[in-house]
C-alpha cells in the first residue's frame, strides 16, 4: 500500500473543514521512520494536509509553496487525529491535532494539477 492509499484509507470523516483520521500502526510510513521507535514523518503530515485541501476544493492540487511548517510533537502509531483547515486569500492554514495536543501546524499554498 502506498502512503497516498494509506492516507485515503485512514480518513474517517469531514465536518466543517475539520477532518478525522486514524493513523494505525500498520501505516506504511512507520516502517522506515524509525525502526523500533516509529513516528509519522513531517512529509506525510504535509501530504495529509494536501489530501484535506483537495477535498475542500473538490479537485487535485499540488503544493506550490510551504510558507510555514512546524512539527511540535511526534505523531505516534495508533493515534486519532483531526486536521483543521482555514483558507485565507489562497493560502491554507493547517493544524494537526490529537486530544489536548497539537502535532503540527503549517501554511501552504496550492496550485491546480499534480
Amino acid at each position: 500500500m502506498t502512503v497516498a492509499q494509506a492516507i485515503k484509507s485512514s480518513f474517517i470523516s469531514n465536518e466543517n473543514n475539520t477532518f478525522s483520521f486514524f493513523i494505525g500502526k500498520d501505516f506504511p510510513a512507520f516502517k522506515g521512520h524509525f525502526p523500533g521507535a516509529p513516528l509519522l514523518p513531517g512529509t506525510v503530515q504535509i501530504e495529509i494536509a494536501l489530501f484535506c485541501v483537495e477535498r475542500i476544493l473538490g479537485k487535485k492540487v499540488s503544493i506550490s509553496e510551504i510558507k510555514k511548517a512546524k512539527f511540535i510533537k511526534p505523531l505516534l502509531p495508533d493515534t486519532e487525529i483531526t486536521v483543521s483547515i482555514n483558507e485565507n486569500n489562497g493560502s491554507y492554514s493547517v493544524s494537526i491535532n490529537g486530544i489536548n495536543e497539537v502535532y503540527s501546524q503549517m501554511k501552504i499554498i496550492v496550485k491546480e494539477g499534480e
